[in-house]
């Protein structure tokens, strides 16, 4: 499996504008049987105009054409995430605020592989099973901002 990382992503004023949407965005999730953990925004990020400096700069990243399916932002305070896929080519995490740099986790062949997290960074990966890390035992909880987007390879 193919992991891209890629720091220094936005500049601050883009990050603070995403920030702001996002967090004016967020609410609690449920849908039938399906749990969200956190908070998240409906998954239409992607037509704000605040979206528009960051994907622009994903053409840096994914070669070719592609569309962005999907986008939503998330807020975890280092509680359990279900593991999970999504129905993508291709699926990137774009780290907002994240302190602690908490990652992502893969489950690749019956192992646990970690990738760091740090704000400001992404990382692109095809569609594999994931899940976010919970928080060390007996540490506070956390604020862990990030974006979520399933994206379409054109050919």
């Amino acid at each position: 499996m193919d992991i891209e990382k890629h720091l220094n992503v936005l500049n601050k004023k883009e990050q603070s504008s995403i920030l702001k949407l996002v967090d004016k965005k967020l609410t609690k999730i449920s849908e039938a049987g399906l749990f969200y953990p956190g908070l998240q925004t409906y998954a239409d990020l992607h037509h704000y105009k605040e979206l528009t400096p960051f994907i622009k700069k994903l053409k840096n990243y994914i070669p070719g054409k592609f569309t962005v399916t999907k986008c939503w932002g998330n807020h975890t305070d280092g509680g359990y995430t279900n593991w999970h896929l999504h129905r993508s080519d291709l699926s990137i995490v774009y780290y907002l605020k994240n302190k602690e740099a908490i990652g992502t986790i893969f489950r690749i062949n019956d192992k646990i592989v970690s990738v760091e997290g740090p704000e400001n960074s992404l990382i692109i990966f095809k569609s594999e099973l994931h899940s976010v890390p919970l928080r060390k035992r007996g540490t506070p909880k956390i604020n862990r901002y990030s974006l979520a987007l399933e994206v379409s390879l054109k050919t």
